[in-house]
């Protein structure tokens, strides 16, 4: 649809609904997505309608929808447990909305926050040090996204040595996070949830992925995608060399204890592989070779690409490596191309 028509379908809309159109668009955009087969929980979820519960100024904070879902969605799993004996635990409540959704739908809430001035539940909670002290059917964790809000120090108090959104480094903050996901999901119930929000973020031209950096534990029920709506930074102007991709959703892992004793987990490993030193059965010829010109720049001659490659696994492996050269640029004349004296130059560079 063309540019003109989307302005004149704004202002057709803005006449007829006011200033609640962009919203009653949104939601009926994605509608078909965030219900189906009669459930009003899927994959992906959007509120671009916050709803009530906490403070909509308290920054980072969530929509209440967000846990009234998820909520209601375990309390209907755990067939097993009275109702009334239910217990939703958020260990970083912020703002107290888990609280208000809590008191919407007459169950048990319990809050903990670092904030030693928390308006409800128990303030001065140190998620590395202390203990937790209650069992929960539900565990709702919204940590600080590492340093984009800073917490301690700006939204309440001095800044705390133990404040996520204060870690050194965002290294430093995935160990700790994962240190507290491990101590909250031992203090589920059988049968319990541990609920992870988190999203990525981009800082100083990296991009970081909380949802696929930290462990998982238990048993993952669900990856739920989360759009963002009015994000501050959609306002902003970036300046950059390389084209940019905005980050418009957020991440809610469901980790659900099968087994009180025995509790599957995974860490994510990271580490670099060496094509000038490392062998491997994906790893074939024709991505050496062309990696070696890559690297020198595009053009190279026979001998060159001799020398490169004559310690390379394959090559000590292979007393015919110099033939297998010669033969991976014939075998792939539309990307090496060549002057016939002896020079051959990548077709795309």
């Amino acid at each position: 649809m063309y540019e003109k028509e989307l302005k004149r379908a704004e202002r057709l809309l803005e006449n007829e609904f006011g200033t609640e159109w962009k919203k009653i668009v949104q939601t009926l955009g994605v509608w078909d997505l965030t219900h189906c087969i009669g459930r009003d929980l899927t994959s992906f979820i959007a509120y671009p309608e916050r709803g009530s519960g906490g403070s909509s100024n308290w920054q980072g904070n969530c929509s209440p929808e967000v846990i009234r879902q998820i909520t209601q969605y375990v309390r209907e799993c755990q067939t097993h447990r009275r109702k009334e004996d239910f217990l939703l635990l958020d260990p970083m409540c912020g703002s107290g909305t888990s609280g208000d959704v809590a008191a919407d739908l007459g169950i048990q809430c319990v809050q903990y926050d670092l904030n030693p001035e928390l308006p409800c539940g128990l303030g001065g909670w140190n998620a590395l040090k202390d203990d937790v002290e209650d069992s929960a059917d539900l565990v709702f964790l919204h940590p600080p996204y590492h340093s984009i809000i800073r917490y301690s120090g700006n939204m309440w108090g001095k800044p705390h040595a133990d404040d996520l959104s204060r870690c050194d480094n965002y290294a430093d903050f995935i160990e700790k996070l994962n240190h507290v996901i491990k101590k909250l999901f031992f203090s589920l119930r059988s049968g319990g949830v541990l609920a992870l929000l988190v999203g990525d973020i981009r800082q100083n031209g990296e991009f970081h992925s909380i949802a696929n950096d930290v462990m998982t534990i238990g048993t993952m029920k669900s990856w739920i995608v989360k759009a963002q709506f009015s994000c501050s930074s959609s306002s902003r102007s970036y300046h950059s060399r390389h084209p940019l991709i905005p980050i418009v959703t957020e991440h809610l892992l469901l980790f659900q204890k099968e087994n009180v004793f025995q509790i599957p987990y995974s860490f994510r490993k990271s580490g670099f592989f060496y094509l000038q030193k490392q062998d491997s059965k994906a790893l074939t010829w024709f991505h050496l070779v062309c990696a070696v010109m890559e690297h020198l720049g595009g053009i190279v001659t026979l001998s060159q690409l001799y020398e490169e490659l004559k310690d390379h696994p394959k090559a000590v492996n292979n007393k015919h490596y110099k033939e297998r050269i010669r033969a991976t640029l014939y075998e792939h004349r539309n990307e090496f191309l060549t002057n016939h004296r002896g020079s051959y130059w990548l077709s795309y560079m």
